[in-house]
């Protein structure tokens, strides 16, 4: 058996340590964002739960001078300032829920999810700031993060109260690009909800909606006759995050089909999503790192069914793309999981890597079979 992965399995090793280092740089700048969602759970006192948006927006009330002066009305609140808003409220606060798993971040998270909760009820109550969209995102943000702190049945209850919020949108809204986005999202929690309960059978169904949504959406933005993405500016930004959401759910779906115990279906669903990627030729970091999971996951699956060289080709081609996202210097979010990826891939690489050269090894140990003698022929 020859290998011809060989070279590049030697400059992986040099490859993880420089993204160490970057790690280390990368993570610093987390450490701010992550700062600010701490502010969005800490903020504000007791009677006031959206006393974070009135600071920004300039609705909150100035502090009482010593002597009387005169004040003028708070201006309205900019386009900006409430830009800001949803950054601090969707974008900062999802990156922090993403850290439940280490226990350092357990009671940040927790404490974040319960003010945004109350947030969320007074909202729910009042319609202050946000729009019906939002709301239904602000509940499925609820949902992940409650279900990321194994509160289960309190993160389903959020997840069909999105659902209810969803189906109760006006019809242009549910069918418009970000409404059929919003509703493959909640398909999509409620299939890893059910996944990290380990209920397949009901999983799938989900993760089926959701990919069935994502791709439909996907062949509407994208160009006729399988043609590759654009490039550039003609990569529009509903086309980006369309090419996003359908390489994660081809992976969801299959990983749901793999742990189902069906790997040959979870193959083809891993499968269509590669071919899909292939004709994909301006991968942004978002698009990248979704091929870099899905390869991985294809990889996972070759390997666990006895396929170890497949499994090998799909992490060392999973690892290239990661190697090549990381030096395109992609957002912190980003660059982080991507870190983590290689590291993960590096491991797995080298693990059958070198079961595959002992191998070997071992076969050229055995001696060739002797070949039985001829009789010879009767006079």
């Amino acid at each position: 058996m020859r290998l011809t992965n060989g070279v590049y399995i030697l400059k992986i090793g040099s490859m993880q340590r420089q993204a160490h280092f970057k790690f280390l740089r990368t993570a610093g700048v987390c450490v701010f964002t992550s700062a600010l969602a701490a502010s969005l759970s800490s903020c504000g006192d007791e009677n006031s739960v959206s006393s974070l948006y009135n600071k920004i927006t300039g609705k909150e009330e100035a502090p009482a001078a010593p002597e009387p002066v005169l004040t003028e009305k708070p201006a309205a609140a900019s386009a900006q300032q409430k830009d800001l808003f949803r950054y601090l409220l969707f974008s900062v606060a999802d990156e922090v829920r993403r850290q439940a798993d280490q226990p350092i971040w357990i009671e940040t998270v927790r404490d974040m999810r319960n003010k945004i909760e109350a947030y969320y009820n007074e909202e729910k109550a009042n319609r202050n700031s946000l729009s019906e969209e939002d709301i239904v995102r602000l509940g499925l943000l609820l949902g992940d993060a409650t279900r990321d702190l194994a509160a289960y049945e309190k993160a389903r209850g959020f997840y069909e109260t999105a659902q209810k919020d969803w189906e109760a949108l006006p019809e242009e809204q549910r069918k418009s690009v970000s409404g059929r986005r919003l509703s493959s999202a909640i398909a999509n929690s409620m299939g890893y909800l059910c996944l990290v309960q380990r209920k397949m059978s009901d999983a799938i169904p989900y993760y089926e909606k959701a990919l069935q949504i994502d791709r439909a959406l996907y062949d509407e933005l994208a160009p006729a006759d399988e043609a590759p993405l654009p490039v550039g500016d003609g990569l529009s930004e509903d086309l980006a995050k369309a090419a996003e959401d359908v390489l994660s759910s081809y992976r969801c779906l299959g990983d749901a089909q793999f742990f189902a115990d069906d790997p040959e279906i979870a193959r083809d669903t891993y499968s269509q999503g590669q071919a899909l990627a292939t004709r994909m030729n301006n991968l942004t970091p978002d698009i990248a790192l979704q091929y870099v999971r899905l390869l991985s996951a294809l990889g996972n699956l070759e390997n666990s069914v006895g396929n170890p060289k497949k499994a090998l080709a799909a992490w060392v081609e999973a690892a290239k793309r990661a190697d090549a996202l990381r030096r395109m210097g992609p957002p912190v979010g980003v660059q982080l999981q991507t870190v983590r990826y290689l590291r993960e891939l590096e491991q797995s690489i080298k693990t059958v890597h070198d079961k595959l050269v002992r191998d070997a090894r071992e076969e050229e140990k055995e001696p060739a079979p002797q070949p039985e003698a001829t009789p010879a022929p009767a006079a």
